[in-house]
């Protein structure tokens, strides 16, 4: 009976692993459930394969994908355009040169990994998409960008642009619900 309770626990576990957004979390329940996979194999007679999968998968496989989250970071940038009924390759090639390669810079700085959408969507309707970090939109020869309060590397963008005193440059920053 103990042991049917295990086995939908470990399912219950898989199942969050693999549908949680958020990959922190995963590695969290990955690592759960290589805790109740070790306690399963101890109830079934199998001591050493519950040390192994106690020491490998609870400890050791937990601190290395915690360790290379660690290192990747993504920093989800949309450039809009929304007078445009698609995007083409030589308004993508200009706009590079300009303030999508600033951004860039400032993300090798950080470590973070500058994925760049290209979008004809309005900012209202990217706003509505989950995970996005920064909004960068054209307005009458200025670059208009669009951040949340909560996340610091949008607020840090945002004073060392400041501190450059960049005109072409402004920035709207979203203000955390309550």
């Amino acid at each position: 009976m103990i042991e049917k309770i295990f086995y939908v626990i470990l399912i219950i576990f898989a199942f969050f692993s693999v549908q949680t957004p958020k990959l922190r979390r995963s590695v969290v329940y990955l690592a759960v459930f290589s805790a109740v996979s070790a306690f399963t194999y101890i109830l079934m007679g199998a001591p050493d394969a519950a040390l192994a999968e106690a020491v490998i998968g609870s400890t050791i496989a937990t601190v290395i994908y915690l360790a290379a989250l660690n290192k990747y970071r993504v920093f989800m940038v949309y450039l809009t355009d929304e007078k445009r009924e698609r995007h083409q390759e030589e308004h993508i090639s200009r706009r590079k040169e300009s303030i999508l390669l600033a951004i860039e810079n400032f993300c090798i700085l950080r470590e973070l990994e500058p994925q760049i959408i290209y979008t004809v969507d309005s900012v209202d309707k990217i706003k509505e998409k989950p995970g996005w970090d920064l909004i960068v939109s054209k307005n009458s020869g200025n670059y208009v960008l669009h951040g949340r309060e909560q996340n610091y590397h949008v607020m840090a963008l945002k004073e060392e642009w400041e501190g450059k005193q960049r005109k072409q440059v402004e920035f709207i920053i979203e203000k955390e619900h309550e």
